[in-house]
């Protein structure tokens, strides 16, 4: 194991840490530790570079649990330095399915990212390996009990059939994943349907009393940023969005709701929440049971 600093971490609010990549100055991505009297919560691991759960223990001494916003690999490849994660159910076979990198692929990733001074440092034992875990089920009201704080799981489901938001009241913090953000993704193939996700962006809206700040997986905003959610995917039901045509994470077409502005991730009219979609998916239609294919998940 080299010594490379993977990881800092930057404290939000009370015994509550936002972690994110030290070695690379390239995208943003973000996970969480939350300790309780009895527990720590690690909410996400991120590309799995570096030892996370090891990083953790140096701001914690109490007994780590891990939970996951959803099963994309930028949110679960560093799942394997832990004994078990919890997710939403409907998750679990994709996050299976979707165990590809080994520790050498992922090594020469870190180092394409890594800062100058890193790259020779950096060890194929510096990355875990996937392995088979215990991976258990979580569902929409579930209570995460850490002893003096308890954590809500609210199903948010769209960007992955089983994304969910973690909302601490005591904190009046919502982590959200990828949930409702910037560049929220909804033109996967196993996304659920743009009435659906309108549907669960307004389940989390009933919550929104209950906390001040949404810290994603990538960005941070305010919990404005769900009304914003609501009323642009209410404009895609309605046929009256700004359809922008633009590429996809795996080079495809697809459609944004709101024309952008300079950036990726910034709108021309000044608003946060954008989200791109599949065209052709927009209404779930009758209610048609799900079927099973056996075909491998892709890791999105």
């Amino acid at each position: 194991m080299s010594n490379v600093p993977y990881f800092k971490a930057k404290e939000i609010a009370r015994r509550a840490w936002q972690i994110e990549y030290n070695f690379t100055d390239r995208e943003h991505v973000y996970c969480y530790l939350v300790e309780g009297s009895g527990a720590a919560l690690v909410i996400d691991t991120m590309y799995g570079y570096g030892n996370l759960k090891a990083f953790c223990e140096t701001l914690t001494d109490k007994p780590l649990r891990l939970v996951n916003t959803h099963f994309h690999f930028d949110h679960t490849a560093g799942n394997f330095d832990f004994d078990r994660c919890y997710m939403h159910h409907a998750d679990i076979a994709a996050f299976y399915d979707s165990r590809v990198s080994t520790p050498e692929q992922m090594l020469e990733r870190a180092r394409e990212e890594a800062k100058d001074e890193y790259k020779a440092a950096m060890e194929v034992s510096d990355f875990c390996a996937a392995r088979d875990m215990n991976v258990y089920p979580l569902y929409d009201g579930d209570l995460l009990d850490l002893g003096d704080r308890r954590i809500e799981v609210v199903d948010v489901g769209r960007h992955s059939p089983g994304s969910v938001v973690f909302i601490d009241r005591a904190l009046r913090i919502a982590f959200t994943g990828d949930a409702c953000n910037g560049n929220t993704l909804l033109d996967f193939g196993n996304a659920l349907p743009v009435d659906t996700y309108l549907k669960n962006l307004l389940h989390l809206k009933s919550f929104q009393s209950e906390f001040d700040m949404c810290y994603g997986g990538h960005q941070v905003f305010t919990s404005d940023i769900i009304d914003e959610g609501i009323e642009l995917a209410a404009r895609v039901l309605a046929g009256s969005d700004d359809r922008e045509e633009s590429v996809g994470l795996f080079g495809q077409k697809v459609i944004y709701a709101a024309r952008h502005g300079a950036s990726p991730i910034e709108r021309a009219d000044g608003k946060s929440f954008n989200m791109s979609y599949d065209p052709d998916r927009r209404f779930a239609g009758e209610q048609q049971p799900r079927v099973i294919d056996f075909k491998p998940t892709t890791p999105f």
